[in-house]
Order: C-alpha cells, then sequence, then structure tokens
C-alpha cells in the first residue's frame, strides 16, 4: 500500500473468474464519511478499505467503520463479534469494548507488529524461538472457538510489552454459520475453489506462510514481487504498472503452490513443522502445536 498525503490508498481484491477464483487488484479511491466525531482525546492513524483507526489517550486502538455503508459496517460488527466470542487469553489481542458492535477498542501494543518489529530489531534465536511456538497457539485458541481467521500472516500479531505476541485483526474472519469475509494474499493462502467457505486447512497453510516469515524475515516467494515504494507519492501510471505486477507475481505463486512447489526449508529453523502446514500433513493446529514441542 502507498501512502498519500496522509491517506492510505490500498490495492484492494476483486473476484477474476477466469483465474480460478485468485484475487485480483484494483487502484480504489477512498472516499471518507466518518461515523465517529474526532475529539481531543484521539488521533487519527489511518484510513483504511472499511474502516477508520485512531489512537485513544495513548492507550487504545478503536477501529470504527469508515462509512455508514452497509460492508463498512459489517467488517467492523464481525471483528467485534469474534472478540466477544473468545475470552481473554494472553495470545489474543486484548479488547476492551467487550459488548459493543458499533467499534473495537483494543489495548494499545506500542512496540507494534511482529513484522514491523522484525524488520526494525535484532530478534535472539531463543525470542525467535518463543515466538514460533506463540504462533502457532494463537491460532490453537482461535481455532478451539471455531474461528478461521482467513488472513494470517506476520502483521497480525501484535508485539507485547513482554515481548510475547497476540492475535488480532478479525475483521474479515470466519465464524460458525458467517463465511469469511475475504481470503488471504496469494504467499499465503492455500489454493482452492475461493467460493467456498475457508476451513482450517486453508489458515494452517497460512500458518505454515507465518512461519516461515518469522524465521527468514521475507514472504515465500517474495523475490516476485515488485520493491514496495519508499518514502515518495508515485505517480498513477507507477501504482497501475505496480498493480500488474503484483498480479503476474500472484498468479506464478499460486501456480507453484498448486503444483505443491514449496521455498526449500530443509536449511531453516524448523522446516518440517513449516512443511507440514503447507502439504497438509497437518490436520489442526492442536497437531502443529503438539509437533513443535521442545522448541526451545
Amino acid at each position: 500500500m502507498a501512502t498519500l498525503v496522509g491517506f492510505q490508498f490500498h490495492e484492494s481484491k476483486i473476484t477474476d473468474e477466469e483465474s480460478h477464483g485468485r484475487s485480483d487488484y484494483q487502484i480504489t479511491t477512498l472516499e471518507h464519511s466518518p461515523v465517529i466525531e474526532q475529539t481531543s482525546n484521539q488521533k487519527l492513524l489511518t484510513i483504511g478499505v472499511f474502516a477508520e483507526v485512531y489512537l485513544l489517550d495513548g492507550k487504545t486502538i478503536r477501529k470504527a467503520p469508515r462509512s455508514q455503508g452497509e460492508d463498512d459496517i459489517e467488517s467492523i460488527i464481525r471483528e467485534a463479534t469474534i472478540y466477544n466470542m473468545i475470552d481473554d487469553h494472553p495470545r489474543i489481542a486484548q479488547c476492551t469494548s467487550r459488548e459493543r458492535i458499533d467499534f473495537v477498542d483494543v489495548k494499545y501494543y506500542p512496540k507494534g507488529d511482529l513484522s514491523g518489529f522484525c524488520q526494525k530489531n535484532k530478534v535472539s534465536t531463543e525470542l525467535q524461538s518463543k515466538w514460533f511456538r506463540q504462533l502457532i497457539e494463537a491460532v490453537e485458541v482461535i481455532h478451539r472457538y471455531g474461528v478461521i481467521h482467513s488472513d494470517l500472516a506476520l502483521r497480525q500479531f501484535f508485539v507485547d510489552d513482554e515481548l510475547n505476541i497476540r492475535l488480532g485483526d478479525f475483521n474479515s474472519s470466519q465464524y460458525p454459520e458467517h463465511p469469511a469475509l475475504g481470503y488471504e494474499k496469494a504467499t499465503h493462502c492455500l489454493p482452492r475453489d475461493y467460493a467456498q467457505p475457508n476451513t482450517v486447512l486453508s489458515d494452517l497453510f497460512a500458518l505454515g506462510s507465518t512461519l516461515f516469515e518469522l524465521v527468514t524475515r521475507k514472504a515465500p516467494y517474495a523475490e516476485l514481487y515488485p520493491i514496495e515504494f519508499q518514502d515518495i507519492a508515485p505517480s498513477d501510471i507507477q501504482i497501475l504498472t505496480r498493480a500488474q505486477q503484483r498480479r503476474a507475481a500472484d498468479a506464478e505463486v499460486e501456480k507453484r503452490f498448486r503444483n505443491l512447489q514449496f521455498p526449500d526449508v530443509s536449511h531453516i529453523f524448523r522446516g518440517d513443522v513449516i512443511l507440514g502446514c503447507w502439504n497438509g500433513r497437518f490436520s489442526s493446529a492442536e497437531e502443529v502445536l503438539r509437533s513443535s514441542t521442545n522448541i526451545y
């Protein structure tokens, strides 16, 4: 995504039936019609496709619908409902707005998400080993409640003050009788019939890619993708060109995954667990967790 004059412009996904349901990208223009008023104690951080994100008093992150549109409201209700379903747990972001469905408040974690933290800091072998297991624990927790995250990636995990990780961002997740509102990026996506509900296996596949991210500091087949824009305001042509390049990379990644061609993990930390998530050896997060004992 590219940031321009304080707003975030996203490459949103549209279905392409001719590519077996794999998502395509289009450039979207954000029309902002806020649902909640800004007050002196809150700072608008970002405006996403469906939600506004605020920092309240430096302690709480609030997500609210970007507008009164049905899709925007449904996304927030979805996330609020799932937080209300899941009991407080040290592997799940702490929700402080339980029983509310018009917005979602979660504790602010100043250390940020795990992807950004790993890019900015040197991570010891011991810490990496701990996080490897905690990532699996978090997924095992939500699966107990019948929740399929549907967009697992390193960026969806927050680092708390004790350097433990917590899973969040359930705005497109699936729960019983409520199919997901989306699915993973190609690098984390199990090729499948995208018209069907997401499954435990699709989450486990994405978990494998997330564990790969943790260990290698990059997504599977990251080398196929164009370089991200860095602190510049790209032209429309540059944005469109980059979207086309991403589409081509997505198609190639999906092709490789369909053919069971995965990155070589034979020489990285717990590559056997990562490969097992990708190739379907595991049928549950609990099984992945058992296989990952004695990691640290």
